[in-house]
């Protein structure tokens, strides 16, 4: 037995290469498959921790036509605190410069986000900006223009003061900033604006908060059918947990695949190479079994 470990050890010695590219195949394979594994979990760990946080209230309503109050006032008289939001793109000017930009305007009128917190500059700009005329306007835009909170901003017919800058809000991906930077409007100037007209691109959405312990997929059961034929969408934390979790499931599934297959083309490559390497020893063997050594 010492013999064979020692000519074992003698012949690694000259193959220390070979036999690392061995270990290194496996093991970078089993390790892709691992953090695959723990990225996923690791991931719906959070959409669990933050699907709140994501959708910004327990329940959204949302249609490109205003909703029907019979449905709204059906969630109102169940003691739901409700906040609304008009989105639509329109191009803003900025005075001081004559600069121009594409940008999502949204109107906002509640309490909305229920969950998750705002950041902007100066820190309590997301709050003081619904009180007046007023506006708060995404960082990036006022970067690219140079602008600066007391500066102006036009939107529509309508002149407002810029009373900060968002740095961040919840439900938004950072990436949405470069395509339409977002600028936010208190509802009540929202017609004044002149820009919501007959045929305007327009979505409304109604966010709600349920009182404690209400289910909102229990209150929306019932009154399905009515919003399905009002020509409503809406999503609640439940709904809004499984379409993420689907999406990224698929992505897990396809990294998973990635992983396996490159263990299995480790496999194969070190299965060439051991083939090889045997092969190149059968000259060996053959001279120590002709000097008496066992085969097994």
């Amino acid at each position: 037995m010492s013999f064979i470990l020692k000519m074992a050890w003698r012949d690694s010695r000259r193959n220390r290469a070979r036999l690392f590219l061995f270990i290194s195949a496996i093991t970078v394979g089993i390790a892709a498959l691992t953090a695959v594994r723990s990225f996923s979990v690791n991931l719906t760990a959070d959409i669990d921790r933050e699907s709140k946080t994501l959708l910004g209230a327990d329940l959204l309503i949302s249609a490109n036509k205003p909703a029907p109050d019979s449905i709204l006032q059906r969630f109102d008289t169940a003691g739901a605190a409700r906040a609304e939001v008009t989105n639509f793109m329109s191009m803003v000017r900025f005075p001081a410069n004559g600069g121009t930009r594409l940008s999502q305007i949204r109107a906002l009128e509640g309490d909305y986000p229920f969950y998750g917190k705002w950041k902007s500059e100066p820190v309590d700009a997301w709050k003081t900006f619904r009180a007046g005329k007023t506006a708060l306007v995404d960082h990036s835009l006022m970067l690219q223009y140079g602008i600066r909170p007391g500066d102006s901003i036009q939107v529509g017919k309508v002149m407002f003061a810029i009373e900060g800058e968002l740095l961040s809000s919840p439900g938004r991906a950072g990436i949405a900033s470069s395509i339409a930077p977002v600028v936010f409007i208190p509802i009540q100037w929202l017609d004044s604006t002149g820009l919501i007209q007959r045929g305007s691109r327009v979505d409304y959405q109604y966010f709600y908060k349920m009182p404690a312990g209400a289910d909102p997929d229990a209150m929306v059961k019932p009154m399905e059918e009515k919003m399905e034929k009002a020509g409503l969408d809406w999503d609640t934390v439940e709904s809004r947990k499984r379409s993420i979790r689907r999406a990224f499931g698929n992505f897990g599934t396809f990294l998973n695949l990635v992983g396996f297959i490159a263990l299995l083309l480790g496999c194969i490559g070190v299965a060439g190479a051991v083939h090889i390497y045997i092969k190149d020893k059968l000259p060996t063997v053959a001279i120590l079994r002709c000097l008496g050594a066992s085969g097994r």
